[in-house]
């Protein structure tokens, strides 16, 4: 079985018997949500959609053309 450890509190996290890149991980410990990155060995990161909710959240909100 396939592991990797968390990028935010360093907890072993188990990927299943064939993990593929993109698989979506999350951390029991602290609750990140996180991707595969690299398979061999393999590696997470965090993934680009929660960046993606923090960056919409920041920005004022577009005026529509009347």
């Amino acid at each position: 079985m396939a592991f990797a450890y968390c990028p935010d509190c360093g907890s072993r996290i188990y990927l299943g018997q064939k993990p593929w890149k993109g698989q979506p991980a999350m951390c029991d410990q602290c609750e990140a949500d996180l991707e595969v990155v690299q398979l061999n060995p393999p590696e997470l990161d965090w993934t680009d959609n929660l960046l993606d909710e923090d960056w919409d959240q920041d920005r004022e909100p577009e005026l529509e053309a009347a």
